[in-house]
């Protein structure tokens, strides 16, 4: 749940950004960042690549590796498991849009600028943003690109972002991965091994191992 919630945040910023031109926060349409979430004592890095609505995420929590793929074009998220290439898939939940519209408007959302702040020696302006009993403060820098969130007791620090638009493959699942239950497709390389190896014996029958003596 906490990788989930700290996905979840990534994207709930993005929203925001997109949705309203009035907002502080100028996430752009395609870019990449990393990030690093403070949660309940525990640390979760991240990488976020964004392409429009499509989006991928890198999560590493107490060693273990997962990826996350959002296509809204296509209705599904992918969720990948590195170590034994396998993938799940689910379908986006349809949400009315009465509930994304406290997320989606700045308007309602209430940007109200508290003052500036030095985070990892970038200079900040600092904003809250209050949803009923819920204070999110974003230390954003002078080109509008949020550099630490702080919502109740989970913060996040964003490093090393790049504007432009990441590559294609990184939205796609990777071929050789296979559903639960599912066994892998086998390498190309691997069938083309075997082959040489069934071909080889065969060149040793017959007259020409004599003639080579």
């Amino acid at each position: 749940m906490r990788m989930i919630t700290a996905m979840l945040c990534a994207g709930i910023l993005s929203t925001v950004a997109h949705a309203n031109d009035a907002s502080p926060v100028k996430w752009p349409e395609a870019y990449s960042v990393e990030s690093e979430t403070l949660t309940n004592g525990m640390t979760i890095k991240s990488k976020l690549f964004v392409d429009g609505k499509k989006m991928r995420t890198e999560t590493e929590m107490m060693g273990n590796v997962s990826v996350s793929i959002v296509r809204p074009d296509k209705g599904m998220v992918y969720t990948l498991m590195p170590a034994q290439k396998m993938v799940m898939e689910a379908a986006i939940p349809e949400t009315p849009a009465t509930d994304t519209a406290p997320v989606a408007s700045g308007a309602a959302a209430g940007f109200e600028k508290v003052g500036t702040s030095t985070i990892n020696g970038q200079e900040c302006t600092e904003y809250q943003v209050k949803n009923g009993d819920m204070v999110t403060t974003f230390f954003v820098d002078t080109a509008g690109v949020p550099v630490r969130m702080v919502m109740g007791e989970t913060s996040i620090t964003y490093s090393n972002f790049k504007a432009g638009t990441p590559e294609a493959s990184l939205f796609e699942v990777p071929a050789g991965y296979a559903k639960p239950g599912e066994a892998a497709a086998p390498a190309a390389d691997a069938g083309c091994a075997e082959e040489a190896a069934e071909e080889k014996p065969a060149k040793k029958k017959g007259f020409g191992g004599l003639l080579g003596r």
